[in-house]
């Protein structure tokens, strides 16, 4: 079919204009995507890895602390320097209870290390069930603001063994046993005793 005499035709030339091309190209190139993939893996399983070390130390210096006060605790349960007095040997059993605490390696494990080792004696505290020894100290437990806080955290640690009556609190209540029933502490009598 000819085409009619007066239709024209009009032809744009384009040239070096590339704007009306679509900004996402329909043939994606993927170089790099596993580098990206990798790295952004890496710093999650990185974290993660590095928060449950940081828990684990934290722990290990926990129970470290915690046996650290039930050694002392126990120390202070048991010594006595046969004092003539009820309450003369506490103070030597708090001494060495001490010296017992200070030689377990809190200072080279644990950051900032400033705590002692507390005793509660008799007489002390209105209930025998809190009669023994106890620590507070702080540890820095998170890694950053987001992931813990970078508060430090109290932690304490309790062992309340109680204390052995002393040689002079034997004797004292061996000699009101003997008074009740009509003895004297001055006279030498042998009897069954409840394992002072």
């Amino acid at each position: 079919m000819a085409m009619p005499q007066d239709t024209t035709v009009i032809t744009i030339q384009l040239g070096d204009r590339q704007d009306f091309l679509p900004l996402w190209n329909p043939t994606p190139n993927e170089k790099g995507q596993s580098t990206i993939e990798f790295l952004l893996s890496f710093i999650f399983v990185f974290t993660l890895i590095f928060m449950i070390f940081r828990i684990g130390v934290t722990f290990a210096n926990g129970f470290l602390v915690h046996y650290a006060t039930f050694m002392a605790s126990r120390t202070y349960l048991v010594i006595d320097n046969n004092s003539n007095s009820s309450s003369g040997g506490d103070q030597n059993a708090r001494n060495r209870a001490s010296i017992v605490f200070e030689q377990f390696p809190m200072k080279k494990t644990i950051p900032g290390w400033n705590s002692l080792i507390k005793i509660n004696h008799p007489g002390s505290v209105p209930n025998a069930l809190f009669i023994g020894a106890w620590s507070e100290y702080t540890e820095n437990f998170g890694i950053s603001d987001i992931v813990g806080g970078i508060k430090p955290v109290a932690l304490r640690s309790e062992s309340f063994l109680g204390r052995e009556p002393t040689r002079a609190n034997c004797l004292e209540r061996i000699c009101r046993a003997m008074e009740e029933v009509g003895g004297d502490c001055n006279v030498h009598t042998t009897f069954f005793d409840n394992g002072c």
